[in-house]
């Protein structure tokens, strides 16, 4: 992942997926979705933004908006702050965090930052990713909680 610093001038996409714990089966089932949020930011264009909610993992229902300028730079500053916890390189493991959220984040084709746990999917305890989770602080859950949900309420600031 590259720790190059964004601009509003480059294509960025966000993805966020919330779900819900402890319902998946690795590989016959997803877990639960509850809803997506996607932020995307074309050069010289306001921010796109498209919630979807999830009923029994199909959309039922779909927002969109725009973010002005003034709240995709809150934005950004989320994904500077994002870009400071520690994440493991691949995806899969446990929810370090406890939020029960993936989140992506590309500039381009290019995954800036990202964290994709195991989505409530079951997961050998003693695995080698028990270092990471050793490192995580509840300072650190706290700040991934308090980020992700300020980049979501400054999406639901522009919905329709």
């Amino acid at each position: 992942m590259s720790n190059a610093n964004i601009s509003s001038d480059d294509l960025l996409h966000i993805t966020l997926v919330k779900y819900e714990s402890g319902l998946g089966v690795p590989g016959i089932m997803p877990p639960k979705l509850s809803s997506t949020v996607e932020i995307t930011k074309q050069p010289e264009q306001n921010a796109k933004v498209v919630k979807t909610e999830f009923t029994d993992n199909k959309p039922s229902n779909t927002h969109q908006g725009e973010i002005a300028a003034s709240g995709f730079s809150t934005v950004l500053a989320m994904v500077d702050q994002l870009k400071t916890l520690p994440v493991r390189q691949t995806p899969g493991g446990p929810d370090v965090f406890g939020a029960n959220t993936v989140v992506q984040v590309r500039q381009g084709r290019n995954v800036v930052w990202g964290y994709n746990p195991g989505a409530g999917c079951a997961v050998v305890e003693d695995e080698p990713s028990d270092e990471l989770h050793a490192s995580i602080t509840d300072e650190h859950k706290a700040s991934f909680v308090d980020i992700v949900g300020k980049i979501v309420a400054t999406s639901n600031d522009a919905l329709i």
